[in-house]
């Protein structure tokens, strides 16, 4: 198959004008963020009543007033006034503030057994819910009878505060005897488990009306939690319930998985409920499987899945995959939640799985259920089916009316004002809410729009949603093409590796900032700069051009090359070390053992840090498109993904 080149042109200049009042709508979102009402007002009286931002001057003027009312009565949790509230939704219907404001709304009536009205209101939601709503639409399926555990269990796995919703949902549920004391205490050893101690003290609190709360102390939780070794030597002469105990061994396990699971059959197990055992014997089969201990497995075997999170059910599957024990491989799967068993990885692990018992055919059905032209798994399983990962069929070009339609969309012009004021974050969410609802013509319009003003991470996620026209110029785009020629090919670096990198770590926005600095466009961070200019002689490289393209591109593809050469040619490794360091790849291959082999998929899935694995997944899957598209063809995934070297 011959596939055709596509390109998208020399990058245009943005198409919107310069708004007038952008200063003020930064003056407004200071002086509200500020908590500052007086400001806000004058400010806000001297914004154009057609003004985009209006919706935001307006709904925040609302939320201000309903704050110094929560003030007065901060143990009131009664919802807004139908009167006051609708107006506003009705008039700024289809805005980020709005569609903000009626999830709050919703969680309250919810909190509230307005169900009538709850039922009401909530098809109006335009975008997917966040957990909060999520938690309301629980409440209200309890109510009708309709609960589903796992859900359930979902919230209860949660290892950060919960939203007051949530928190309510499970109080009710405990009162009605739809979850245990051991349900409770599971969420406190999940906060526990990711040190989040003040959070399962106060979830503590929340439930002092309840026997399960009455009985507690949290003194001595506190205790357990941060000084576990002092806690289990005097343990003897306090009074005990099993959280205390469960806590201080959750806290052990993160230092010292193997010691403490011979402490827990040896020492303590009598001591414990059935579940806190269970969930301890998952939480240490977790923390031992982030280590890559290849006992991971005998852990977890331990466990139950009724009392496992998502997370753990997960590692379970990673730790038979670290000792390619494909039989429970597969088994690990299967016990999952119904959501769970249907992710991509999974589906295409359970396919390998069943193909290593040489049950080909079984294997091949799950493999077309997760083919998918750009997820990493749906490429993967493309190939084991023996085809060739080709570009889909371009769709046919935008007619004039589909483009105009999405320039005179409101909600992506708010967007770009938000934008252009600074207001990244409600820029973003305000274009999320207006492609959420899109058609694919639709998406392909609004990603052709962003693109056209250089919102290129937005113009990519509006073509990301297509679900049967995909055009993959627009999902994979290749600004700034002569830099990026020029200096991939000065380097010695591949193009469309570095395309599909950058891709993932700014999406092309050059004034991206990290949360630990990193800068531009390939997320360099400040040291790695200094070192990188020193290395390669650019005597006049100075902190400030850190964001400037040419030299973030000079410093981020050489710094590529340095880790690519120091980690065997390997780009599953170079990815990993470019986003996690480069001593961590390393670290994992001397975990893998010297004279041991394993395929570059299996070792991408066992990274240890979440964002790594993620995105070593994500690089490695852009590649293949960029490559598909720079050069009219690409070596297959797999191929790509090598075979990892252990070492000593």
């Amino acid at each position: 198959m011959t596939l055709t080149v596509w390109g998208l042109g020399a990058i245009t200049a943005p198409v919107s004008a310069a708004d007038p009042h952008e200063e003020l709508v930064k003056q407004i979102k200071s002086a509200y963020a500020d908590g500052h009402y007086d400001n806000f007002s004058r400010l806000t009286a001297q914004l154009p009543a057609n003004h985009l931002f209006q919706p935001y001057a307006e709904i925040w003027r609302f939320r201000f007033f309903q704050k110094g009312q929560e003030k007065q009565s901060p143990d009131r949790d009664a919802p807004w006034p139908t009167e006051s509230v609708m107006p506003l939704l009705d008039k700024h219907d289809n805005t980020w503030p709005a569609e903000s404001l009626r999830r709050d709304w919703l969680e309250q009536l919810a909190r509230n057994g307005q169900w009538e009205l709850y039922a009401q209101e909530r098809p109006k939601l335009r975008y997917r819910p966040d957990q909060g709503v999520e938690c309301a639409d629980l409440m209200q399926a309890a109510e009708q009878g309709q609960l589903v555990r796992y859900k359930v269990n979902a919230v209860i796995a949660y290892d950060k505060r919960l939203p007051r919703t949530c928190r309510t949902l499970l109080k009710n549920l405990y009162r009605m005897g739809g979850i245990s004391a051991n349900d409770l205490d599971r969420h406190v050893l999940q906060l526990a488990a990711v040190n989040q101690q003040s959070n399962a003290i106060n979830f503590v609190k929340d439930f002092a009306d309840t026997g399960w709360g009455r009985q507690l102390d949290t003194k001595l939780l506190q205790e357990a939690m941060s000084s576990p070794d002092a806690y289990l030597k005097r343990r003897a002469s306090v009074e005990q319930t099993d959280l205390y105990l469960s806590a201080a061994l959750t806290r052990k396990a993160v230092q010292d998985a193997s010691g403490t699971a011979y402490d827990l059959e040896n020492k303590h197990a009598t001591s414990l409920s059935t579940p806190n055992l269970q969930w301890l014997w998952a939480h240490i089969g977790y923390r031992a499987g982030l280590q890559w201990d290849r006992n991971a497995l005998t852990y977890f075997r331990r466990s139950s899945p009724e009392v496992m999170s998502n997370e753990q059910m997960e590692w379970k599957v990673r730790a038979a995959l670290l000792i390619q024990d494909w039989p429970q491989v597969y088994q690990a799967t299967l016990e999952m939640n119904p959501e769970l068993q249907e992710d991509r990885a999974w589906v295409y692990w359970r396919g390998r799985a069943l193909a290593a018992q040489g049950k080909t055919t079984e294997a091949r059905q799950e493999w077309l259920k997760a083919v998918h032209p750009f997820s990493f798994y749906g490429k993967l399983a493309h190939e084991e089916l023996g085809h060739v990962v080709q570009a889909p069929p371009r769709p046919e070009l935008l007619t004039a009316a589909e483009l105009d339609k999405a320039k005179a969309n409101k909600g992506l012009q708010r967007a770009l004002m938000l934008y252009d004021a600074g207001l990244r974050t409600e820029g973003f969410w305000e274009f999320n809410l207006q492609v959420a609802q899109m058609t694919d013509r639709e998406l392909l319009a609004a990603a052709n729009w962003a693109n056209k003003n250089q919102l290129y991470d937005r113009a990519i996620a509006a073509a990301d949603r297509t679900q049967s026209q995909h055009d993959l110029a627009l999902r994979y785009l290749t600004p700034f093409r002569d830099n990026m020629k020029a200096k991939t090919s000065s380097i010695g670096v591949d193009e469309a590796w570095v395309y599909g990198l950058i891709r993932q770590e700014s999406r092309f926005v050059t004034i991206a900032r990290s949360g630990v600095g990193a800068s531009g466009l390939m997320q360099v961070m400040p040291a790695t700069a200094k070192y990188v200019a020193r290395k390669i002689g650019l005597s006049d490289f100075k902190p400030a051009d850190i964001t400037e393209i040419d030299t973030n591109l000079t410093l981020g593809t050489s710094y590529l090359k340095m880790v690519f050469e120091q980690h065997d040619q390997s780009p599953v490794l170079a990815s990993a070390g470019y986003n996690a360091g480069p001593s961590r790849p390393s670290l994992w291959k001397r975990r893998l053992g010297a004279g041991r082999t394993m395929e570059g998929a299996m070792f991408a899935e066992l990274i240890p840090f979440d964002e790594t694995r993620g995105y070593v997944k994500n690089v490695m899957s852009n590649t293949v498109a960029y490559s598909l598209l720079l050069n009219n063809g690409s070596t297959p995934l797999k191929q790509r993904l090598g075979i990892i070297q252990g070492s000593d």
